[in-house]
């Protein structure tokens, strides 16, 4: 059983129907000739929304994809209002050059709750949210004043006229700049303390999403300074901005689980010695897809727990498929048409990408490799009826213990810090108390292990 993201073709449309309006906007905007200072909004408009499409793709409803479309449309405009601002002409041009400006505040303060909310949608914590209500209400203040007024046409360059009110009083002019020009920077230092809150408290997961983010402000921070440095103009620093959402969107999606690689080396951690097949499988999809739990379920009517991440407080009991697939993601393991096991995660603060459901399927593939391995899979076709475990010795159940983790007598040896030369006659004398016989059908090994579970 697999639980896709929730995903219909009218939410597909939302994005797809925002990105075009916003393609238009922008070529609209450069067929009025190329305005190099007002190029960056254009760059990032695009950027936005298509980055906000493919999050809102892979993770249908998450509030970062959101944010970022939102942001992307309202560039857009921004850019199309400022083109036609610059150079007028037409019927409306004074409306358009309108649109040029009042939307500025707009686009700050959804640049800044995407800031605050990255990667996952949601604030650091709740003690943010009067912060973010700040940030909304400054916004919608410094909206309607210069969409009221002409308090920011001359330092944009607008050359149009403002559609509705020729010059703005003193006062208005006084409480915008008491207002707004402060709340840019702080906006701008928000951002740095929002992502230093996040990175302080986050998970590994999220930090390498954090991680990318940084990556991709390093290059336009370079660019910025080197454009100040050698032409006296941030241009390039702001048109290399447009690496930042592009970065970010990644992130989102892809962040998580670029963790693969570990999902792809346990196998190399488990072979060392005392290395736990099961244990390692379950911590490297924990860690790629930065779940809450995830468990390795054995059998085909009554399942058994042979991997649990992270270390449970108590051992699980027994279940049912039933029961595991009520609950998170699931994977149905099957050898030769028969379930031999079940692959279940329970995801972290949000559901899986439609990417890790991707990865999920693999490592669900290589879970039954672990499970057939083991031999579960014959066990649980062939294993005779349960028979009372008689009493063993410390020393035989220290083994048994260990075998029912997956290690090998090597391992076993290497763990209780003896030969292996002493370790086979214990093993050997295990099976002679279980009553287990050399057989080609089973593995006397597995078979033992589940004499030991079912204890």
């Amino acid at each position: 059983m697999r639980t896709r993201p929730r995903w219909t073709p009218a939410r597909g449309v939302v994005p797809a129907a925002a990105l075009a309006v916003v393609v238009v906007l922008v070529t609209v905007g450069l067929a009025r000739g190329l305005w190099l200072d007002n190029l960056h909004n254009g760059v990032l408009a695009l950027a936005c929304t298509a980055v906000g499409g493919y999050v809102l793709h892979q993770r249908p409803g998450h509030r970062e994809g959101r944010l970022f479309l939102a942001t992307g449309v309202a560039e857009a405009v921004l850019f199309l209002g400022r083109q036609v601002g610059h150079a007028p002409g037409g019927p409306g041009s004074a409306w358009w050059g309108w649109l040029g400006v009042w939307p500025v505040a707009v686009v700050l303060a959804l640049t800044t709750l995407a800031v605050l909310c990255f990667p996952d949608g949601r604030l650091p914590s709740p003690r943010w949210r009067p912060v973010a209500g700040l940030v909304v209400a400054v916004a919608v203040v410094c909206a309607v004043l210069s969409a009221l007024w002409p308090v920011e046409y001359s330092s944009v360059d607008v050359l149009t006229a403002h559609p509705v009110a020729d010059a703005a009083p003193p006062a208005v002019q006084a409480v915008w700049s008491a207002l707004a020009h402060p709340s840019y920077v702080v906006s701008q230092v928000l951002w740095v303390v929002a992502v230093a809150a996040r990175w302080r408290t986050a998970s590994p997961g999220t930090r390498r999403q954090l991680g990318w983010l940084l990556l991709a402000v390093l290059p336009a921070g370079v660019a910025l300074l080197v454009g100040l440095v050698g032409w006296g103009s941030p241009r390039a620093g702001v048109l290399a901005a447009a690496l930042v959402p592009v970065a970010a969107g990644l992130a989102v999606v892809h962040g998580q689980h670029a963790g693969a690689r570990a999902a792809l080396s346990w196998l190399s951690r488990a072979r060392r010695p005392g290395g736990d097949l099961a244990g390692e499988l379950t911590r490297a999809t924990g860690t790629a897809l930065d779940a809450a739990r995830v468990v390795l379920w054995s059998g085909a009517d009554t399942l058994l727990a042979v991997g649990v991440w992270p270390d449970p407080d108590a051992d699980l009991a027994p279940t049912t498929p039933a029961a595991v697939h009520a609950v998170g993601e699931t994977r149905d393991l099957v050898s030769g048409g028969v379930r031999v096991g079940v692959l279940a995660v329970e995801p972290g603060d949000d559901p899986l990408s439609l990417a890790q459901q991707r990865l999920l399927d693999d490592l669900a593939a290589q879970a039954t490799l672990v499970v057939e391995h083991l031999g579960l899979a014959a066990a649980v076709r062939h294993r005779p009826a349960t028979r009372p475990v008689p009493e063993l010795t410390p020393r035989e159940r220290d083994v048994l213990a260990l075998m029912a983790r997956g290690l090998s007598n090597t391992a076993i040896a290497a763990e209780l810090h003896l030969s292996v030369k002493t370790v086979e006659p214990v093993v050997s004398t295990v099976f002679g108390k279980l009553g287990l016989q050399p057989d080609t059908r089973d593995n006397r090994r597995v078979l033992a292990v589940l004499a030991y579970l079912e204890r």
